[in-house]
């Protein structure tokens, strides 16, 4: 592969990977002890290879690749310079900004369908969100049309705008339709094949953080998925302040606007105290704070799998297998 390209990129290596794959699934292919290939099967053997390219091209700097400086700017209006937009789809998304009307609607309909929402919930509030479920889907051209506007409307006026978004059936039923994934059954799929792993792995690792985690962990009390989601953080090293923001039980989302020291990125508002991973789920209020971030740890990656990931993935398979 090198006698043809000094230092191939990550997208030529997948190429090549996938190719070994197909012809030699059993002896390359991630798998899992209970026989699944896991996702296309490369990841592993893609990082592997990477990095030998990248060692073996250690000492030519002139057949290196190297980054484009972040925050690329272009000039906007009367010469002010700002960031540019990524692209649409870039966490998966298949309806991202769909143009196409629902069959037999019109603007003119589906803005009076808007205004049925808005007056159901003025009447009957959230209780209604499952009476919403079938409006919301064919106001989903205008909603997503509102949401991707640039510059993106503030949360207060999307909740005021479109009320049963925040309802639990409606951001699942949202997220379903703009990506056509069921995430609650994706998630309890994941939860069920590598949950337990996950909790077993890391009570195996020598990590002060991990362990206070775990200590905190009451199987018969506490919810599974919540012990997961900061073991990860802790694991991966990401500040558990830029994804859960924990604030006064009694604070109103007007509350939370002007005092709370809220990031750039999308996280959850948590009216509890998330580290003793309670079930009571009516605890938790999750807010709609950022849409397609353009910088930071949840931008879009230049790599199918980000290698940490790649790593730990690897690690859990070595791990069945040698539990």
């Amino acid at each position: 592969m090198m006698q043809h390209e000094r230092n191939p990129t990550r997208a030529m290596c997948h190429s090549i990977v996938r190719t070994i794959i197909r012809s030699h699934q059993k002896s390359f292919a991630d798998i899992s002890r209970r026989g699944e290939v896991v996702g296309d099967g490369c990841p592993s053997l893609l990082q592997q290879v990477k990095t030998r390219v990248e060692y073996k091209s250690r000492n030519n700097t002139l057949a290196r690749r190297r980054r484009g400086r972040e925050g690329r700017q272009h000039t906007g209006v009367a010469g002010e310079s700002r960031l540019m937009r990524g692209p649409d789809d870039q966490y998966g998304c298949v309806r991202w900004c769909p143009t196409d009307l629902p069959e037999g609607e019109t603007e003119a309909t589906l803005e009076d369908l808007k205004r049925a929402l808005r007056n159901i919930y003025s009447e009957e509030g959230m209780g209604r969100a499952e009476r919403s479920e079938p409006l919301m889907e064919r106001t989903y051209v205008i909603l997503r049309r509102y949401l991707n506007r640039m510059p993106a409307p503030a949360m207060l006026e999307v909740k005021e705008e479109w009320p049963f978004l925040f309802s639990q059936r409606g951001l699942f039923s949202h997220f379903g339709l703009l990506t056509d994934v069921n995430i609650l059954q994706k998630l309890q799929e994941a939860l069920g094949q590598r949950g337990q792993t996950i909790l077993q792995f890391c009570q195996t690792l020598d990590n002060p953080k991990v362990r206070e985690v775990l200590a905190s962990y009451e199987p018969e009390a506490s919810e599974k998925a919540a012990c997961i989601l900061l073991l990860l953080m802790v694991y991966f090293k990401e500040p558990t302040e830029k994804l859960m923001l924990e604030v006064d039980t009694c604070a109103t989302a007007a509350d939370v606007v002007n005092t709370a020291a809220l990031p750039s990125t999308p996280c959850l508002i948590i009216q509890a105290r998330f580290s003793h991973l309670h079930r009571d789920s009516d605890a938790f209020t999750v807010c709609f704070l950022g849409i397609n971030p353009e910088k930071g740890s949840k931008a879009k990656k230049r790599s199918s799998i980000n290698p940490h990931v790649s790593t730990l993935h690897r690690k859990l398979i070595d791990f069945e297998w040698s539990a």
